[in-house]
């Protein structure tokens, strides 16, 4: 049996080996996108993504970021040309299902991973090979499995929350869960009952705490290890892209480069097969404690939610053409993270080791007080620039004058290397 995608598809075979290679390939692509709901599950999405790392041992790696309230891992999939342990190169992150009932973001996530790993399209295999080798993945396509455990196995519990057991009875009952999307901390609960709620059985309760749930610490620490310069997290129930900051009051970073990239991608994006253009906004309703706005507060993450469809697709071939649509985003986003204008860099103390720096653009403002730092391990940074035109970097670590240095923004990705001769290695 042969399976067929827009934009993916298998080249003849010449040999008994390639036969077996492709049917291999044809199996697991049917893993990648499945033909019912079933396949979506917690246990068939770790073995599909168990299975990806079989096949590809050097582009990938297998990690379990948390647990969840019912014990399920939380299970992440790194891919990149040759990975190292710990990877230097640029991270961009994937996820998906931080609502279990919004089962579309699976199939999307999981889709971006079979493009990465298994295209073979004369028409995308040079961007694609482009990217696993300048980039790396970190691709989640389940942040609530049990969310969406809950939602294939007919519970009646919420199809937003996750597991908590609010009222400690012993079991998870209907009203039972947390919005992961409301639980993150960057203003948490600043917006009262308007953002998220209090109520523990309300479908946009937030948690007893700012980042109280195994699903939010995980994914916060994956961001704070790898440092995402970019990131999208996919959702269903309208077609739109967000750009941040979205909560009501946050003031922006101006120019806001992430909104400006933001438009870019909007305006490149085909028109949905539910017939709608993909709208850049700031918001769908007042919300707080968002991934989003945490990932760009404390990171500096261009960090977009893509809205990727009205309704659950009718068929399997309204699946697929919304899958191969919404596709773009991705690619989209790491073409102009290439292709610039952008600019990466490393902060270095005098013996050459890597520095945890404060780095910042000088002509952005920044409003919010964001504290925007280099990666731990490597000393590195990564950034989107608004547009064309000379960019003054600065690194500062406390206790050490400043040290900056000017990139060209006109085209393509700057490079830049900042030594405060001084400064503590990284721990």
């Amino acid at each position: 049996m042969r399976v067929s995608l827009p934009g993916v598809r298998w080249a003849p075979s010449e040999s008994g080996l390639n036969r077996v290679i492709d049917d291999a390939v044809s199996r697991l692509l049917r893993w990648f996108m499945p033909s019912s709901s079933s396949r979506r599950s917690p246990e068939q999405v770790a073995t599909t993504l168990a299975e990806a790392h079989r096949r590809h041992p050097t582009r990938t790696q297998l990690q379990t970021l948390g647990q969840t309230h019912e014990g399920r891992p939380i299970v992440a999939l790194l891919i990149g040309d040759a990975l190292q342990q710990p990877d230097p190169r640029p991270v961009v992150l994937l996820d998906g299902a931080h609502h279990g009932g919004e089962l579309l973001s699976v199939d999307i996530v999981l889709d971006a991973i079979a493009v990465l790993l298994e295209n073979h399209t004369p028409e995308l295999a040079p961007r694609v090979e482009r990217f696993r080798r300048e980039l790396v993945f970190l691709c989640v396509p389940e942040v609530n499995p049990d969310g969406v455990h809950a939602v294939l196995t007919d519970s009646a519990r919420s199809d937003r929350k996750n597991a908590r057991d609010n009222n400690e009875n012993g079991r998870v009952d209907a009203a039972d869960g947390v919005d992961l999307n409301r639980n993150y901390p960057y203003r948490w609960g600043s917006l009262g009952e308007k953002g998220s709620s209090s109520d523990p059985k309300n479908v946009y309760y937030r948690g007893p705490a700012a980042a109280s749930e195994p699903e939010t610490q995980a994914m916060m620490a994956a961001a704070l290890e790898h440092h995402p310069v970019a990131s999208i997290s996919f959702h269903t129930g309208t077609v739109a892209l967000l750009a941040p900051y979205t909560i009501a009051g946050a003031q922006n970073p101006e120019p806001n480069e992430a909104w400006i990239v933001a438009e870019e991608l909007a305006r490149q994006l085909p028109r949905h097969p539910q017939d709608r253009d993909f709208v850049l906004k700031k918001n769908l309703y007042p919300v707080d404690g968002t991934d989003q706005d945490w990932l760009r507060h404390e990171l500096g993450t261009l960090a977009l939610i893509v809205e990727s469809a009205r309704s659950s697709p009718k068929t399997a071939e309204e699946r697929v053409a919304i899958i191969d649509v919404v596709r773009h985003s991705w690619m989209l986003l790491c073409d102009r993270f290439l292709d610039g204008p952008s600019v990466s860099g490393q902060v270095k103390n005098a013996a050459g080791e890597p520095v945890v720096a404060t780095v910042r653009i000088a002509e952005q403002a920044l409003q919010e007080g964001e504290v925007w730092t280099t990666r731990m391990r490597d000393g590195r940074f990564d950034r989107f620039l608004p547009g064309p035109g000379t960019y003054t970097i600065v690194a500062e670590v406390a206790g050490q004058p400043a040290v900056s240095a000017q990139v060209d923004g006109m085209a393509g990705r700057a490079t830049v290397e900042l030594i405060i001769p001084e400064a503590p290695a990284s721990p």
